[in-house]
């Protein structure tokens, strides 16, 4: 633990070196599906990942105003909001809270609060709950709109996970956490490990968020991220959406300051399409 702290401080102390830090840009992707209800048509989510404490202006202000330009119907957070260089989660809190009071935020746990001490996590989970936020950690929650339900699961993953080879998990691993996939409902998975998607296709997930990989911190034209946190070189997904049969995965280039080439720290804003929509 002591030398990826010591890792992490020293590429924290880094990214003051790289300009890429200090911008912000938005995502843009459109899902579009036939299992998607009509009531769903245009449903815009905003997917945060790996901020890790980081501030963007005092109290976070230059990254709400990016996420209000979207005019999201909901927020979710798939993890490392927060790890253990964070001394202080105040300001997670504040701006957790201030996204809460216009639409509903949903949260789920990434490696770093995984990693957090017992007292240190429950506290930081407490402190997401009481800012408003629903935490979806191996839990799911209906989405109703128009007549019509979608839903939200929210996998944790034990760092083992983390650490070990991607068979590790496998469809009934993920059964046992967060349950059987309700045949014919529309569902979206949050999670923050991307390196799993064929499981999680294979599980029934219709659309994946997750993050982990930072864009994979320098990005190449024509091949994609460089370098996985688990100090793999070429990731395979590293960020963007990603398709197996008709499952869909998009991956966070993250919000966290480090080595950034090419990478800016990005919001994701998602818009669902429905078959009328998409006839449209």
């Amino acid at each position: 633990m002591g030398e990826r702290n010591g890792f992490r401080k020293l590429a924290r102390a880094a990214s003051a070196a790289f300009p890429e830090n200090y911008f912000l840009q938005t995502a843009h992707y459109c899902i579009a599906s036939e299992k998607i209800p009509a009531g769903f048509d245009g449903l815009r989510i905003v997917h945060l990942s790996d901020l890790h404490g980081c501030l963007f202006g005092r109290g976070n202000s230059r990254l709400l105003r990016r996420i209000r330009l979207s005019e999201p119907d909901l927020v979710v957070m798939t993890g490392d909001m927060a790890d253990g260089l964070t001394r202080d989660f105040g300001p997670v809190f504040r701006f957790s809270e201030s996204l809460c009071r216009d639409r509903p935020v949903y949260f789920v746990s990434g490696n770093h609060e995984e990693q957090l001490r017992a007292a240190r996590r429950n506290e930081f989970l407490e402190g997401l709950r009481s800012a408003g936020a629903h935490i979806l950690d191996n839990a799911s929650a209906p989405l109703a709109r128009g007549g019509a339900v979608i839903r939200l699961c929210g996998l944790r993953l034990p760092t083992r996970y983390y650490r070990a080879d991607h068979s590790a998990l496998t469809v009934e691993g993920v059964r046992r956490r967060i349950g059987r996939k309700e045949e014919g409902e529309y569902t979206i998975l949050l999670t923050h490990n991307p390196f799993f998607f064929p499981v999680y296709a294979a599980w029934g997930a219709d659309l994946t968020l997750c993050g982990h990989v930072h864009g994979g911190m320098v990005r190449l034209p024509w091949i994609g991220g460089l370098l996985s946190p688990e100090r793999s070189f070429f990731p395979k997904y590293s960020a963007g959406d990603y398709r197996i049969g008709s499952r869909d995965m998009i991956v966070s280039r993250g919000l966290a300051a480090g080595p950034r080439i090419g990478n800016i720290p990005e919001v994701v804003e998602v818009t669902l399409r429905s078959r009328s929509g998409m006839e449209k």
